[in-house]
């Protein structure tokens, strides 16, 4: 197959992981006009609900296989129903049947099982021992359910220090201030935040005392803290 795709918020660490024979689209509209297969792979959010309508099926190739793994409400039912009875769209394949879907021509209705193939199974197998090894040995959080994403890459000064903390005002001041007492400098370091969580990860210059992380352990609202070297 010749790939196109498109997305307009691709991360730097996504593209990098892109086959160099994908073409980039510049537009929806570029990608709807030249695909014979449509998948698509996107969050259901406000902007993207019923993005596959009567006007975006309408730019399509006549006869194009459209196939959702993504969500059910990023296509419009009855806009789909259409274009398969004229056959716009020769197939439409969804991981989200229901009433309206299992009704159609030519659907392939497949009972939630995208995220259950062999090599989605290998490749969450992979993903969840990436993301731990990212955890323990270098601090970072990545795709986390109940904690923010915060990724510094790897530390190249002396130490880094790993807070979590509850979110609550002031908390940042409080701890750099110790590191501030204490005369360690700080060259870099991020906070980030989910609802009543946050985690805080900063790069030292100097060696971490044991008096220094005592004095952030008792900071109210510090839960844990950990060196990472």
């Amino acid at each position: 197959m010749k790939v196109i795709g498109y997305d307009p918020f691709i991360s730097v660490e996504n593209a990098w992981s892109l086959s160099v024979d994908v073409y980039r689209a510049n537009g929806l509209d570029e990608l709807y006009l030249a695909s014979d297969y449509i998948s698509i792979n996107v969050p259901l959010i406000a902007e993207t609900k019923g993005m596959i309508n009567e006007e975006s099926i309408s730019k399509m190739k006549k006869g194009v296989k459209v196939l959702n793994f993504a969500r059910a409400g990023l296509v419009d039912d009855k806009a789909m129903a259409l274009a398969l009875e004229n056959d716009q769209i020769s197939n439409y394949i969804t991981d989200f049947p229901n009433e309206a879907s299992i009704k159609m021509k030519n659907v392939i209705a497949i009972p939630h099982l995208g995220a259950s193939t062999a090599e989605s199974e290998e490749n969450c197998a992979v993903m969840a021992v990436k993301e731990l090894r990212e955890y323990l040995e270098l601090g970072n959080i990545i795709n986390s359910v109940n904690f923010p994403k915060c990724d510094m890459g790897k530390c190249i000064t002396k130490g880094r220090i790993a807070i979590h903390h509850k979110n609550i005002p002031t908390m940042v001041n409080q701890i750099t201030s110790v590191f501030a007492k204490r005369d360690v400098n700080i060259a870099d370091m991020t906070n980030m935040s989910r609802e009543t969580w946050a985690y805080t990860m900063l790069d030292v210059e100097s060696d971490i005392t044991d008096e220094t992380l005592s004095m952030i352990k008792t900071i109210e609202g510090v839960v844990s803290v950990r060196i990472i070297k």
